[in-house]
C-alpha cells in the first residue's frame, strides 16, 4: 500500500517525467482533517456510546471525515475512481435495532417502560387499595419520570454534540470548499473530485441522522412525558378513589357504631324502666298484702275479745238472774249461799276480765310486730326505690358522658322517668306512713 502523506503542489516533478506513465504514479491521499483533531473527536464521543445506543454512530460520523486510501489500478489504462466509503447506519435504525436486541449496556427507556403492563395493585378489605402498594406505585411512577427526564437531557446534550460537530464539520468544509487544484494533474483533479463528492455525501448523511436523532429524541421525551403525566393522573384518580371509599366506609361503621350505640342506649332504659315497674309493683303488692294482714288479725283479735267479754257479760248476766230468782225464793235460807255464788260471779268475772287484758295485750303485741315488720318493708321498699333511682340516674350520667350532644333528648326523657320514680317513692313513702297511722289507730281503738 502507497504511503499515506499530503500532497502539496510545490512537489518536485520526478526525473524523465516525460516517458513516466500515469499508472506509475503513486496514489495520492488528501487528509481532509488532521489526524489530532480527529483523535480528539474520537475520544469525546467515545463516552457518550455507553449511555444510549443511538450513540453508536457518533464515532463513525467522525471517522467519515477522514478519506480511505486507494489501492493503484493494476492495469495501465485510464484511472478508475475509487471504491466509495460506505456510510454507517442511521442513529435512528441503531437506536431500534439496539432497543429490539436488548444491549444489556443500555439503561431502560420510557418507551420500553411504557409497553411493560402495569402490574396490578393488591387490594385490600372492601375492593380498596393497599396504601403501601399505592405510595410504592407513586414512587415507581416518579423514578420512571426522572429516568425519562435523564434520557430526555442525555438526548438533548447528544443533539446539541452532533449540532456542533456538524457546525464544526460544515465550517471545515466551507473552508476546503474552493481549493485551487489546477496544477495537480487528471488523476489527481479525479480524486480531490471524488473526496469531495464523498465529503458531501457524508455531510448529508450526517445532517440527515442528526434530524431523524433530534426527531426520535423529541418523539421518546413527549412520549415519556405523556406516559409519566398519565400514570401520575391514574394513580392520582385511584388514590381519590381510594380514599373517597374509605371515607365512605368510615362514614358507615360510625353511623353504625351510632346506631347501635343508640340501640343499646335505649335497651338499657327500657330494661331499667321495666325493673322499676317490677319493683314498684312488688312493693305495692307486698305492702298491701302486709296492710290487709295486719287489718284482718287485728279484727280478729278484737273479735275475739269482744266474744270474750259479751260471753262474760252474759254469763254474768244469767248468773245475777239465777242467783236474783234463787235469792227471792230462798231469801232466807239461802243468804250465804248468794254471797258465795256473787263471790263466785265476781271471781269469774275478774277472770274474764283478765283474760280480757291478756287477749289485749296479744293483740297488741301482735300489732307491735306487724307494726315493725311493716316499717321494715317500708325502710326495704325506700331503700330499693333510692336503688333504681340511684342506678338510672347513673346510667343517665353515663349516657351524657357518652354523648351529651347527641342523646339529650333521651337524657331528658330519662331524666322525667326519675322524676316520676322519685314522685312514685314518696307516694309509697305515704302510703306507708298511713299504713302506719291504721295500724296506731287499730291500736288505739283496741285502747
Amino acid at each position: 500500500m502507497a504511503e499515506r502523506r499530503g500532497l502539496s503542489i510545490f512537489d518536485d516533478e520526478p526525473e524523465g517525467g516525460d516517458d513516466l506513465d500515469v499508472a506509475d504514479e503513486p496514489t495520492q491521499v488528501i487528509t481532509a482533517v488532521k489526524p489530532d483533531e480527529a483523535a480528539a473527536a474520537k475520544r469525546e464521543a467515545s463516552p457518550k456510546a455507553e449511555p444510549a445506543p443511538a450513540s453508536n454512530a457518533e464515532p463513525k460520523a467522525e471517522s467519515t471525515a477522514e478519506i480511505a486510501p486507494v489501492k493503484p489500478e493494476s492495469q495501465p489504462a485510464a484511472p478508475t475512481a475509487p471504491a466509495r466509503v460506505i456510510p454507517p447506519a442511521a442513529p435512528a435504525q441503531r437506536t431500534a435495532s439496539s432497543r429490539t436486541g436488548g444491549s444489556p449496556a443500555a439503561p431502560s427507556t420510557p418507551a420500553a417502560a411504557a409497553s411493560a403492563p402495569a402490574s396490578a395493585l393488591p387490594t385490600v378489605r372492601r375492593n380498596g387499595y393497599d396504601k403501601d402498594a399505592v405510595d410504592r406505585r407513586l414512587r415507581e411512577v416518579d423514578a420512571e419520570r426522572a429516568q425519562s427526564a435523564a434520557a430526555l437531557a442525555d438526548a438533548r446534550q447528544r443533539l446539541e454534540s452532533l449540532s456542533a460537530e456538524l457546525a464544526e464539520t460544515r465550517k471545515r468544509a466551507e473552508e476546503n470548499a474552493s481549493p485551487s487544484y489546477a496544477g495537480l494533474g487528471g488523476r489527481a483533479s479525479e480524486l480531490l473530485r471524488l473526496a469531495e463528492e464523498q465529503a458531501d455525501e457524508v455531510l448529508s448523511q450526517a445532517s440527515a441522522q442528526a434530524a431523524q436523532l433530534r426527531e426520535q429524541g423529541a418523539r421518546e421525551a413527549a412520549a415519556a412525558k405523556a406516559k409519566a403525566e398519565r400514570d401520575a393522573e391514574d394513580m392520582r384518580m385511584v388514590q381519590l378513589a381510594d380514599l373517597e371509599k374509605t371515607r365512605e366506609r368510615t362514614m358507615a361503621e360510625v353511623e353504625q357504631a351510632r346506631e347501635h350505640a343508640k340501640a343499646e342506649a335505649a335497651d338499657l332504659q327500657a330494661a331499667a324502666r321495666r325493673e322499676a315497674n317490677q319493683m314498684r309493683l312488688g312493693a305495692k303488692q307486698e305492702v298491701e298484702s302486709q296492710r290487709t294482714t295486719a287489718a284482718r288479725e287485728a279484727e280478729q283479735a278484737k273479735a275475739a275479745v269482744d266474744r270474750e267479754v259479751q260471753e262474760a257479760r252474759r254469763a254474768l248476766a244469767v248468773e245475777k238472774e239465777r242467783l236474783t230468782r234463787e235469792a227471792v225464793e230462798h231469801h232466807r235460807g239461802a243468804t250465804e249461799e248468794t254471797d258465795r255464788l256473787v263471790k263466785e260471779a265476781e271471781e269469774r268475772a275478774s277472770a274474764a276480765e283478765k283474760r280480757a287484758s291478756e287477749a289485749l295485750e296479744t293483740a297488741n303485741k301482735h300489732r307491735e310486730g306487724s307494726r315493725s315488720e311493716a316499717e321494715a318493708q317500708l325502710t326495704r321498699a325506700r331503700r330499693e326505690a333510692e336503688q333504681i333511682v340511684a342506678a338510672a340516674r347513673s346510667e343517665a350520667e353515663e349516657l351524657r358522658a357518652g354523648g351529651r350532644a347527641e342523646r339529650e333528648r333521651e337524657l331528658a326523657d330519662l331524666q322525667k322517668e326519675v322524676d316520676r320514680l322519685t314522685k312514685r317513692r314518696d307516694g309509697i313513702s305515704a302510703q306507708l306512713g298511713a299504713l302506719r297511722d291504721v295500724v296506731a289507730g287499730f291500736g288505739g281503738e283496741e285502747e
